[in-house]
């Protein structure tokens, strides 16, 4: 019997397949602005603060939280960054010194060609695909928390808002 019905291990992440981002806290980016690991003059992207240490590995992206909130706001610079995501204590904090947040649609492959470009060839350049549906829902409610949100356009959502928006309505 035992054999016939193996034990199975329990799966973490079994039902929720969502991509873990790297956790980025104000304190600690506040700390490597001010050591002068990152340059405040241009936009802040994930390759920039992968090349400068503040995050040692990236996966998917990279989560903007608020703790350490003070040490930024006594930091005084307005910041531009390039992220995935953010709370709302840290979106509320940097749009409070005159800073942004942008997201940039980015697939895995795109992903890496961005992290680590010398792994690729130079000669060839990597188109972003249409993202899918999921992906473009996830993006407009990034939009709607304050991010500046660039993607290629996708047809059947970027033609068809206003019809999407009185399909809702009727429901």
């Amino acid at each position: 019997m035992h054999k016939r019905f193996p034990k199975v291990g329990f799966s973490k992440n079994r039902f929720n397949r969502s991509e873990i981002l790297t956790q980025l806290n104000l304190g600690k980016l506040a700390y490597h602005i001010e050591k002068g690991n990152l340059d405040t003059s241009k936009t802040i992207q994930m390759r920039d603060l992968l090349e400068a240490g503040v995050v040692s590995k990236i996966g998917h992206g990279v989560k903007l939280l608020s703790k350490g909130v003070e040490k930024f706001a006594a930091l005084g610079k307005s910041v531009d960054l390039e992220i995935s995501d953010a709370s709302k204590g840290a979106i509320q904090a940097i749009q409070e010194k005159g800073g942004s947040l942008s997201v940039q649609y980015r697939t895995p492959l795109i992903m890496r060609n961005h992290l680590k470009p010398y792994k690729f060839d130079t000669h060839k350049t990597l188109k972003v695909p249409m993202p899918p549906n999921k992906q473009v829902k996830k993006l407009e409610r990034l939009s709607k928390k304050g991010f500046e949100v660039n993607y290629p356009s996708a047809p059947w959502f970027t033609d068809n808002v206003e019809a999407i928006k009185l399909d809702k309505a009727e429901k």
